[in-house]
């Protein structure tokens, strides 16, 4: 397999901006086809998403608002952004128009261009990337500085004046964007045939479906991946620790404005304790710590926290 030099890969930078393009001109499509629409008088309906009224109720804009906003989201992600990024994405041009004005394209992982089966996965596997807290687009989950749908999709971005090199990339950042004082640098020895468990922390140079030590499933792959898994779940470990305490606080301070509080001591007890362990093990993950967000998933695989 042939390597690709760090400053070949295209930085977070240019692909937040060609994606910021990407996303005007599907717009301009969008908005010309609204015009055409109204030029002829509507035959086609549009939903209440171009009527808005403010809903008296959520239960109202479920009923009425939702299905034609859904509708309408479903129809332009299907319909105009779909062949818009697969095609482009899959053609000799290896990008979009906001990927060409950056000057950046997207590759297989020898740097040839990628079949429309192959693109068309990468677009859809962005919803994942979406759905993980926007996390999929911000963690590099390889060394090749890869969002999880490059990686699941086998994929890269890559800058359009740099050429292959055959060498090993330098090691980067966890995150697609460098934080020089955030979060910990791999090693040395990390490359990317080196395999790792989350759970156990094993470490092997075989590929294989499961740990071979602790024989979890999907939780066994790529240095790089598993970097990026555990960056991901300490975010969101951060989060819910960080909701807990606030819900024990605001539980607590309403008790202590009635004349005989209601809740007992061992309920505060548990919102601060499991809040605090979740927000720690959060934060110890994001600084490169991570035995203590291993142990949390460990047990929560085990059904024991």
């Amino acid at each position: 397999m042939i390597e690709h030099s760090t400053n070949a890969r295209a930085s977070f930078s240019r692909r937040a901006f060609a994606r910021l393009i990407d996303l005007c001109f599907v717009m301009v499509v969008c908005c010309s086809l609204y015009l055409v629409n109204l030029f002829l008088g509507f035959p086609i309906r549009y939903s209440a998403l171009f009527v808005y009224k403010q809903p008296l109720s959520f239960e109202m804009f479920m009923y009425y608002d939702f299905p034609g906003v859904a509708l309408t989201f479903i129809f332009i992600k299907v319909f105009i952004a779909f062949p818009y990024f697969a095609l482009l994405e899959s053609s000799r041009l290896q990008g979009t128009f906001g990927k060409l004005a950056m000057g950046i394209k997207v590759t297989d992982l020898k740097g040839d261009h990628i079949s429309f089966v192959r693109a068309m996965g990468r677009y859809f596997l962005k919803a994942f990337s979406v759905g993980l807290l926007m996390l999929g687009y911000l963690v590099s989950f390889s060394n090749k500085q890869q969002a999880w749908h490059d990686y699941i999709s086998k994929a890269l971005v890559l800058r359009r004046d740099k050429g292959r090199v055959e060498s090993q990339p330098a090691h980067r950042s966890r995150w697609l964007f460098d934080l020089p004082t955030f979060g910990k640098q791999p090693g040395p020895d990390e490359t990317e045939s080196d395999y790792m468990c989350i759970f156990c922390h094993y470490r092997s140079d075989e590929k294989n479906v499961g740990c071979p030590n602790c024989g979890r499933l999907f939780a066994y792959g790529e240095v790089g991946a598993m970097n990026g898994l555990q960056l991901a779940h300490g975010i969101i470990f951060t989060m819910i620790g960080a909701a807990l305490l606030y819900i024990g606080a605001k539980i607590l301070i309403d008790e202590l404005q009635l004349p005989y509080p209601m809740a007992p001591w061992w309920a505060f007890t548990a919102i601060f304790g499991m809040g605090g362990l979740f927000a720690a093990g959060g934060l110890s993950a994001l600084f490169g710590r991570n035995w203590l967000l291993r142990g949390l998933l460990a047990g929560l695989a085990r059904g024991n926290v």
